[in-house]
Protein backbone atom coordinates (compact mmCIF):
# COMPACT_ATOMS: atom_id res chain seq x y z
CA UNK A 1 0.00 0.00 0.00
CA UNK A 2 1.32 3.41 -0.91
CA UNK A 3 -0.03 6.69 0.47
CA UNK A 4 1.86 9.89 -0.28
CA UNK A 5 1.29 13.58 0.39
CA UNK A 6 1.22 15.70 -2.77
CA UNK A 7 1.04 19.05 -0.99
CA UNK A 8 -2.75 19.19 -1.04
CA UNK A 9 -4.09 15.66 -0.52
CA UNK A 10 -2.90 12.22 0.44
CA UNK A 11 -2.77 10.12 -2.71
CA UNK A 12 -3.40 6.36 -2.55
CA UNK A 13 -1.76 4.17 -5.20
CA UNK A 14 -3.50 0.83 -5.72
CA UNK A 15 -0.78 -1.85 -5.71
CA UNK A 16 -2.73 -4.08 -8.12
CA UNK A 17 -3.67 -1.56 -10.82
CA UNK A 18 -1.31 1.34 -10.16
CA UNK A 19 -4.27 3.74 -10.23
CA UNK A 20 -4.05 6.80 -8.02
CA UNK A 21 -6.89 8.37 -6.04
CA UNK A 22 -7.35 10.63 -3.05
CA UNK A 23 -6.77 8.46 0.01
CA UNK A 24 -9.49 7.77 2.54
CA UNK A 25 -8.79 8.00 6.26
CA UNK A 26 -8.87 4.18 6.45
CA UNK A 27 -6.20 3.91 3.74
CA UNK A 28 -4.04 6.49 5.52
CA UNK A 29 -4.42 4.60 8.81
CA UNK A 30 -3.54 1.28 7.16
CA UNK A 31 -0.44 2.81 5.56
CA UNK A 32 0.63 4.29 8.91
CA UNK A 33 0.13 0.93 10.65
CA UNK A 34 2.30 -0.81 8.08
CA UNK A 35 5.08 1.80 8.29
CA UNK A 36 7.90 0.44 10.41
CA UNK A 37 11.43 1.53 11.18
CA UNK A 38 14.13 -1.00 12.03
CA UNK A 39 15.10 -0.74 15.70
CA UNK A 40 18.78 -0.37 14.73
CA UNK A 41 17.98 2.78 12.73
CA UNK A 42 15.95 4.18 15.60
CA UNK A 43 18.72 3.47 18.12
CA UNK A 44 21.32 5.06 15.82
CA UNK A 45 19.23 8.22 15.46
CA UNK A 46 18.56 8.29 19.19
CA UNK A 47 22.29 8.00 19.86
CA UNK A 48 22.99 10.93 17.54
CA UNK A 49 20.33 13.00 19.27
CA UNK A 50 21.70 12.22 22.72
CA UNK A 51 25.24 13.07 21.57
CA UNK A 52 24.04 16.33 20.09
CA UNK A 53 22.24 17.27 23.30
CA UNK A 54 25.37 16.55 25.36
CA UNK A 55 27.50 18.69 23.03
CA UNK A 56 24.97 21.52 23.26
CA UNK A 57 24.99 21.34 27.07
CA UNK A 58 28.79 21.30 27.16
CA UNK A 59 28.93 24.34 24.83
CA UNK A 60 26.37 26.16 27.00
CA UNK A 61 28.52 25.48 30.08
CA UNK A 62 31.65 26.77 28.35
CA UNK A 63 29.87 29.95 27.25
CA UNK A 64 28.52 30.42 30.78
CA UNK A 65 32.02 30.24 32.22
CA UNK A 66 33.23 32.78 29.65
CA UNK A 67 30.42 35.13 30.67
CA UNK A 68 31.30 34.79 34.34
CA UNK A 69 34.99 35.44 33.61
CA UNK A 70 34.28 38.49 31.45
CA UNK A 71 31.87 39.92 34.04
CA UNK A 72 34.45 39.43 36.78
CA UNK A 73 37.13 41.07 34.67
CA UNK A 74 34.85 44.01 33.85
CA UNK A 75 34.06 44.40 37.56
CA UNK A 76 37.76 44.42 38.45
CA UNK A 77 38.53 46.97 35.76
CA UNK A 78 35.74 49.27 36.96
CA UNK A 79 37.43 49.40 40.39
CA UNK A 80 40.57 51.00 38.93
Amino acid sequence: MSVEWNGTNYIYTDPDTGNESVATQAQINAAMDSATVPIEDFEALLGKLEGSKMRQQRQKSVEGRRDIYSQGLASMMSNF
